[in-house]
């Protein structure tokens, strides 16, 4: 574990995944990021890279060539990550291509990932490289939960996430096999508030492609916890683990594949290609109440 800190919040992460492990408002001196309790769900807030979502058959094809890559890809769990950079208010970590990422995705990358803390914010910046001499194509999202802390005197349907527009907005729904279906319900009907309750989940995320606001508020009844911004990502997942007592935000470049998918990452919908020798960057950011 790893952690840096300012006179407003702490953080740390793991080496595993590079994964935020602790987001500690030290104002209120209450954790904010959810603990990763295998009784709901392990993770906390992990990278997902290179695809976000799961692939048809957990397969994708280049250039005639089958690959096994599993759902929201292996950046989560590698132990390859490496620490560049450490100072007061960053870390930074890299995960370069090797032969157990090439057997899986035959690109040759760098990803660059940097956590900033400046006052009550904390920046996560993501930088991909395509360090090959082909294209490469991509997606990159982030899976971050939040406590919704139960007691006597609090329920799930307490906590609510307040956007930063009035909304009108369709949810895609996942098969079993966590595919897009093509079907949609509206979610969001000319409000900017969406409780939580325990049946929120009951089919998957929430997955919305054309949201207006870049900003979601977590609120404890009329209390703000923390606000996150996700301007450079198109779309937004939301979603727990059943009856459990956390909230994930997900921003994402990508989404999970379509049923009707030719399985090529090219043309997945809502996926990058980045060219020899480009790199793109992205972040979102965690403000702390």
């Amino acid at each position: 574990m790893i952690s840096i800190e300012n006179e407003h919040l702490k953080i740390a992460i793991k080496t595993t995944g590079a994964e935020l492990n602790s987001l500690f408002n030290k104002k209120t001196n209450t954790e904010l990021l959810w603990k990763g309790d295998t009784t709901f769900w392990s993770g906390q807030a992990p990278i997902l890279f290179p695809i976000v979502g799961g692939l048809k058959d957990n397969t994708h094809i280049f250039n005639g060539v089958a690959y096994q890559l599993n759902r929201h890809g292996f950046a989560r769990r590698s132990n390859d990550w490496k620490i560049i950079q450490l100072d007061q208010n960053n870390i930074q970590c890299t995960l370069h291509a090797n032969k157990a990422t090439l057997d899986v995705y035959p690109f040759d990358f760098s990803l660059v990932v940097t956590y900033t803390i400046s006052e009550n914010t904390l920046n996560i910046k993501h930088s991909i490289t395509n360090n090959g001499q082909k294209n490469m194509p991509f997606s990159i999202g982030g899976h971050p939960a939040f406590n919704c802390v139960l007691d006597k005197d609090t329920n799930y349907n307490d906590y609510s996430l307040q956007f930063e527009k009035t909304e009108t907005a369709e949810r895609h729904f996942l098969n079993e096999e966590g595919l897009l279906n093509g079907e949609t319900e509206i979610v969001l009907n000319k409000t900017d508030a969406l409780q939580l309750n325990k049946d929120l989940f009951k089919n998957d995320a929430l997955i919305f492609k054309n949201l207006t606001s870049k900003q979601i508020s977590l609120f404890k009844g009329s209390i703000k916890l923390l606000s996150l911004t996700f301007k450079d990502f198109p779309f937004l997942g939301i979603w727990a683990a059943p009856k459990a007592p956390f909230v994930c935000i997900e921003p994402w470049i990508g989404h999970a594949d379509h049923m009707n998918t030719n399985q090529d990452l090219f043309s997945k919908d809502g996926s990058k290609s980045l060219s020899p020798n480009e790199t793109f960057n992205v972040a979102y950011q965690i403000d702390i109440a």
